[in-house]
């Protein structure tokens, strides 16, 4: 457990490095003191959402640091090892902006990151394995899924598709999108019907790998249905808050199209069917094999004409949400080939050792 979040934590600071320096053009050498941002009075304009922003994007790297370093140091030392670490690195990289023409370095970031990493650290020694709240969650993870690293990882890689509904600039369920990233010629052109039907498709095939992967993950039948509808629900949950943030003439369920609509209830209803009561490896392989169809049908499905990027993101400025929303839509290109290189390594260690079920 510790070990993980030492890698999670890595991993996220990579993430925190990437958001941090973008764009990465215009680089140059500071005519200012490099740390004199620290002294200065504080901003005329502070908004209590940028605030909320940056000290909300620390409280992981806080969290994961302290529980970590709690293979080598005592809770107390943790937390404060991790709470310093991490306002190290936000000096860091308010500093390094010093060299981007296009970002500006504030003294009120800082603050606002080394809080938010404070209260992530603060919440760690309650869910180390000792404490009440983490030997519950050993316990139920023990209890539910089934042992080995390989299940730790696909949790992650699942935990990682709910994330992914964070960012507003992609469709529910509408991960591997990798047009725009790689210049992909557009094969198919905008009619209502053509769009509501790749809607569909995309989403019915990305609901139907992502639940039997879930599954694979699981001891026994009894619980696939719960856990299924639970990571499906908190992706729609989160779907539905970025929206409401940035979608206010539409509220909430903007997302809820008539094609996708029709791909959820079509997915659910071949799930509930059989699938999930298949031998392991073959729901492995369907697994492979609809996230295999939803990638290419969401990269060959007609552009639609009527998305826009919200108002609050588009503009000249590259604000702290922006550079996020970066990373998340990275995130959202990138999560069908982890989830198909996961589903290769399963597979491989299958062939090694009888499954389970």
């Amino acid at each position: 457990m510790y070990k993980l979040a030492l890698v999670l934590a890595l991993a996220y600071l990579l993430m925190i490095v990437y958001a941090s320096l973008q764009p990465f053009r215009g680089w140059r050498l500071p005519s200012e003191d490099l740390y004199g941002f620290l002294t200065e009075a504080w901003p005329r304009y502070i908004t209590p959402h940028d605030v909320l922003a940056n000290a909300a994007a620390y409280v992981p790297l806080g969290f994961l640091l302290a529980l970590g370093l709690r293979q080598w140091l005592r809770p107390v030392y943790s937390v404060i090892s991790s709470a310093l670490l991490a306002a190290l690195v936000s000096i860091g990289m308010e500093s390094m902006q010093m060299f981007l023409p296009a970002r500006i370095p504030s003294n009120i970031d800082v603050l606002s990151n080394s809080t938010g990493a404070l209260i992530g650290a603060l919440a760690a020694p309650l869910f180390a394995p000792s404490q009440l709240i983490g030997a519950r969650l050993i316990a139920w993870r023990d209890r539910v899924f089934r042992p080995g690293a390989l299940t730790e990882t696909g949790l992650l890689i699942a935990g990682l598709w709910v994330l992914t509904h964070l960012n507003p600039l992609t469709h529910i369920f509408g991960t591997g999108n990798l047009r725009a990233t790689f210049d992909l010629p557009v094969y198919f052109f905008h009619t209502p019907g053509l769009l509501l039907t790749a809607e569909a498709v995309v989403v019915f095939f990305n609901l139907l790998g992502l639940g039997l992967l879930l599954s694979t993950l699981l001891r026994n039948d009894a619980r696939r249905g719960t856990v299924i509808a639970s990571f499906i629900l908190a992706a729609i949950a989160l779907k539905m808050l970025i929206t409401a943030m940035f979608a206010n003439t539409q509220g909430a369920l903007a997302w809820m199209r008539p094609g996708v609509m029709l791909g959820f209830c079509m997915g659910v209803m071949v799930l509930l069917v059989g699938p999930l009561s298949l031998s392991h490896r073959t729901r492995l392989c369907l697994a492979m094999l609809f996230l295999l169809l939803a990638l290419a049908a969401i990269n060959l499905a007609p552009d639609n004409p009527y998305f826009s990027i919200p108002p609050r993101l588009a503009g000249g400025r590259v604000s702290h949400l922006f550079s996020f929303s970066v990373i998340l839509r990275a995130l959202s290109e990138l999560w069908p080939l982890l989830a198909l290189a996961y589903l290769i390594a399963v597979l491989r260690q299958d062939r090694q050792q009888p499954p389970l079920s």
